[in-house]
């Protein structure tokens, strides 16, 4: 396994423990995170991943993902695959979604996150191409 996957697999872990330090030491103070699942938001820097908390909290009563794989994409580009599992916060409707996030590091820290709704649009931005789903 790659150093940047291993970089994304901690951040991954960190967000979903809600270990916000162990999640800010692995991001670049630059870092920006585009959405498409809060109202197709851009957050910058440290602040921004306690405001991307709270809108995910917002927005859902439950979620978590599922079937995550990581794949690299280049030197710097970490391709992040998985179905996100939630429930409507409003709504109580149950969703489920294969979506995609590509991560570009820096130095060894996360300085971008790029959510895809379709995981062939984020295959394809990521240069590679289209991958069996599983392990």
């Amino acid at each position: 396994m790659s150093k940047n996957v291993e970089i994304l697999r901690r951040l991954v872990d960190a967000f979903y423990r809600r270990d916000n330090e162990a999640a800010l030491a692995l991001m670049d103070p630059e870092m920006e995170f585009h959405s498409a699942l809060v109202e197709k938001e851009t957050y910058h820097g440290y602040a921004g991943l306690g405001q991307y908390r709270q809108d995910l909290d917002a927005a859902w009563s439950e979620w978590r993902s599922e079937d995550d794989r990581f794949l690299e994409a280049s030197q710097e580009q970490v391709l992040h695959l998985y179905r996100i599992v939630g429930v409507g916060r409003g709504s109580g409707t149950p969703v489920q979604q294969d979506i995609a996030i590509l991560w570009t590091l820096r130095r060894g820290k996360v300085l971008r996150g790029e959510v895809f709704l379709d995981q062939a649009d984020a295959l394809d931005a990521a240069g590679l191409q289209k991958q069996p789903h599983g392990p």
